[in-house]
């Protein structure tokens, strides 16, 4: 065993150096080249919305004639998580919806002490570090099953992780907490499983997914002292959200624009994909869309030939259909949207075992990894 383990040490921490060796020359390449040294460049801060009391509109980099993305909104939650100056409530669109993601900015400030220069910083280092951390759970996850050491590095194909560390948003630290949670789960650490689930949902709301998943395979596996710990981890959220409603913030929480008829977004996404003509743009959108789809098929297939394994992968991926089936245009529209919401469901196709004789995996992390190289040389 003692031998074993020295064995696996080597290409695991090899896998760690590479990650890192490529997450910072990704980083670096965003940050001075894409944006010319300006770190606010992370989080695609448009004009429209009001700037942050705690930005300087001088130093700022700001794409003029745009609403901004998600990234801006966790950037001004980061600066005062706390709301102690009212002009941060005016630069959030939706201030209740975004003060549910409160983990990742609040995480920002303390690392940063508060500090409005530094803390721009931190968010971009959190999620740098959420993607090797990853790379080293994956490799965690298989320590005990016979495939390639190496497989943790499909990680650096998926597009959605270079999407999230170019926009600051927080999806990349609530999928570690997913990872480190399955991670717990199948190595029966029950405790940690509801702990880092209960962290996931702090940070991402939509995260209640994988609770709901751990929670139905732990009901089919028997698994009743994990349930336990699962109804536990719920408690942390739902105070919160009880805190929030108690604020009396402004905004709605954007469910109706997300969501809506079963199957009407995938269709309108296939029209517009059909109407939208022989260019690179549409090809590409096309491209991304079919990858995220054939990604929830493999999923599937992988627990036709390994159901017990791949169980809570499926369920997961059941979940996420589902929440895929009944998505609006507004998320499908565009690939930087889905491939960001559901880049979780490509940790599932990481996480889920291989018994075929057909390397779904391998096929689809190296067409994902043709879609993240597109992006990061031609994205703007």
């Amino acid at each position: 065993m003692l031998n074993s383990n020295k064995i696996n040490f080597v290409p695991n921490f090899i896998n760690i150096v590479i990650a890192s060796i490529v997450v910072s020359f990704v980083v670096l390449y965003f940050y001075f080249i894409k944006f010319d040294g300006n770190i606010t460049g992370f989080f695609r801060i448009g004009s429209i919305l009001p700037l942050s009391p705690f930005l300087d509109p001088q130093t700022t980099l700001i794409y003029q004639g745009e609403i901004g993305y998600d990234g801006q909104q966790f950037l001004s939650l980061a600066f005062d998580p706390f709301l102690q100056n009212p002009e941060t409530i005016n630069s959030l669109d939706h201030p209740i919806y975004r003060y549910r993601r409160i983990l990742y900015p609040l995480i920002s400030y303390l690392l940063g002490f508060g500090n409005p220069n530094l803390i721009p910083y931190i968010m971009v280092g959190i999620n740098a570090i959420s993607i090797i951390l990853i790379v080293a759970i994956t490799n965690l996850y298989f320590q005990d099953d016979n495939i390639s050491k190496f497989h943790s590095l499909f990680t650096l194909c998926i597009p959605g992780v270079w999407m999230v560390l170019s926009l600051g948003t927080a999806d990349l630290f609530s999928s570690v907490f997913l990872m480190a949670s399955f991670y717990c789960y199948r190595y029966q650490k029950y405790k940690l499983t509801a702990l880092f689930i209960s962290l996931g949902c702090l940070t991402r709301e939509t995260l209640l997914i994988v609770w709901f998943a751990l929670f139905l395979t732990s009901l089919i596996q028997r698994k009743f002292k994990q349930i336990q710990y699962l109804l536990y981890g719920l408690i942390p959220p739902i105070l919160w959200t009880v805190y929030i409603s108690f604020l009396d913030l402004p905004g709605k929480v954007r469910v109706k624009d997300n969501f809506g008829l079963p199957f009407m977004g995938i269709v309108n996404k296939f029209i517009n994909i059909l109407t939208g003509g022989f260019n690179g743009r549409n090809l590409f959108e096309a491209y991304m869309f079919f990858i995220l789809l054939f990604s929830f098929a493999a999923i599937f297939m992988l627990y036709i030939k390994q159901r017990k394994l791949n169980l809570l992968m499926q369920i997961g991926n059941s979940f996420y259909s589902l929440m895929f089936i009944f998505s609006s245009i507004t998320i499908l529209g565009y690939y930087l949207d889905y491939s960001r919401v559901f880049m979780d469901v490509y940790f599932l196709l990481l996480l889920s075992l291989n018994a075929t004789k057909i390397p779904y995996k391998t096929l689809l992390f190296s067409a994902s990894g043709i879609g993240s190289l597109a992006f990061l040389v031609l994205h703007s």
